[in-house]
């Protein structure tokens, strides 16, 4: 029987992917620290409680996308703290010509629906009929303009980016930030076909596709999540400690630590960086020199999250919904809206009514730096003209994110090669995130039971 050398290993980042690859890799028998900046985990999951309002400034809700992140959310035992969202979250508005219209979610409601002109119904007509595009790389707004046309463009696929990416589908890469849409249409032809003959691969895969899974969140919010996986992991993480410097070592690598002013240097066998890009360009630079670059340049345009809590008689819309979206060619200063008290229960008081509010990205990156007088502003006018919000908030939270969500930007697929290219070349050091695989909370869990994967086949004798 061969004995097993037990390997230091470092996770480096403790937002939602650090964590679930240290849990991962705990749950196989293998202990990894966890090093941590702030003196908290979880990233940007960040939840506050206070005066009967419960405000998510971050993420506000997880897609059930697939089963390995329902088993994660059983085996951590949060199956009773874990929420589904209102039936009619369903229902989605985008912003036209200054009213809420309603998304269509079926055959009779799009050839009814007032979003879209006849003209733009009957060019989707064509969609079937298109030969596939034949490039390697094409912005997702020339994607979508060639397939289904410029109304579509700016009334569905502007405002669904704008909600997911706080991005511009003209700078985003179609086969990087979209890569399962894209390759349906490599294959089958037409984005209609693949999503009917996809249906089949999502199941072999026991995934579900994203417009049809479940939205879920936490009685207490979203911050539950990383605080579990906190409490489980224990004493393997270390928190306010910030590494200074990476660098290769007999057999592992060298990480100057810093924890509150007291610098250590420690020998690790395996590191995972767990951070944003360009937080991997600083320590990675003097390995990889000019390649640091591309990942220095990765851009995370600035979103600010305000929360807005208002007296139901003061909201003439019925919020029957999950929100709303605003195209870009409405011009106005957020980017979009959740109805946070009808999405979840214990949002907001009785009586009250929770509305979240994005604003800034890459369409508007000034507002989000604005200052809070202005930021309140900002949303309010929209709240006012397109809810009918007829008096101020009566509790309002703001949560700024100076460098929000990475951009799967045209030639970002080099990017993702390349980190492949570094855990061949520096073996034992891995990378997990939501630069990696996509940016949603399931895609992260999904990158870091890869990542975890790859370790504990290299360590573990099979």
């Amino acid at each position: 029987m061969m004995k097993h050398t037990i390997k230091k290993i470092a996770v480096v980042g403790g937002g939602i992917s650090g964590l679930c690859v240290a849990y991962y890799l705990k749950k196989a028998g293998l202990e990894a620290e966890v090093f941590e900046q702030n003196n908290y985990v979880g990233g940007s999951l960040v939840t506050e409680k206070e005066n009967g309002f419960l405000a998510d400034l971050g993420p506000n809700s997880i897609l059930e996308t697939s089963l390995k992140l329902r088993q994660l959310i059983d085996e951590l035992g949060l199956e009773k703290e874990k929420i589904y969202a209102n039936s009619v979250s369903n229902n989605r508005f985008i912003v036209k010509k200054g009213k809420l219209q309603a998304l269509p979610l079926s055959p009779p409601a799009f050839l009814k629906s007032q979003l879209f002109s006849w003209k733009a119904k009957f060019r989707l007509l064509r969609e079937p009929f298109l030969p596939p595009v034949k490039v390697e790389d094409i912005s997702l707004g020339d994607y979508v303009r060639y397939r289904l046309g410029e109304e579509f463009l700016d009334y569905a696929i502007n405002p669904f980016v704008a909600g997911v990416y706080a991005g511009d589908p003209e700078k985003l890469s179609a086969p990087a930030a979209f890569p399962k849409l894209f390759a349906l249409e490599q294959k089958y032809g037409s984005f209609i076909k693949g999503a009917i003959k996809g249906s089949r691969e999502r199941k072999k895969r026991q995934e579900i596709a994203k417009d049809r899974a479940k939205i879920f969140s936490f009685v207490n919010g979203m911050q539950i999540l990383p605080q579990t996986l906190a409490r489980y992991l224990g004493r393997s993480i270390c928190y306010s400690a910030k590494i200074e410097a990476l660098s290769p070592a007999n057999k592992g690598f060298l990480l100057v630590i810093n924890n509150q002013g007291a610098v250590q240097k420690r020998q690790f066998h395996q590191v995972i960086l767990a951070v944003p890009t360009y937080v991997q360009a600083e320590l990675l630079k003097p390995l990889i020199k000019e390649k640091a670059e591309m990942l220095a340049q990765v851009e995370y345009p600035p979103v600010a999250v305000v929360f807005m809590g208002f007296n139901q008689a003061d909201v003439r819309h019925d919020l029957n919904g999950f929100g709303f979206l605003v195209p870009a060619v409405e011009k106005r200063g957020t980017l979009g809206t959740i109805f946070s008290s009808t999405l979840f229960p214990q949002r907001a008081p009785r009586g009250k009514e929770a509305l979240t509010t994005f604003v800034g990205g890459t369409r508007n990156p000034q507002n989000a730096l604005q200052d809070d007088g202005e930021l309140e502003k900002i949303v309010f006018e929209d709240l006012k003209a397109l809810l009918g919000v007829q008096a101020k908030p009566v509790y309002t939270k703001i949560r700024r994110w100076p460098k929000a969500i990475p951009q799967y930007t045209l030639g970002y697929k080099k990017v993702q090669a390349l980190f492949d290219h570094l855990e061949q070349e520096f073996p034992g050091l891995y990378f997990t995130g939501n630069f990696r695989r996509g940016i949603s909370i399931g895609d992260s869990v999904l990158c870091a039971e890869e990542t975890a994967k790859k370790i504990i086949t290299g360590i573990i004798p099979g």
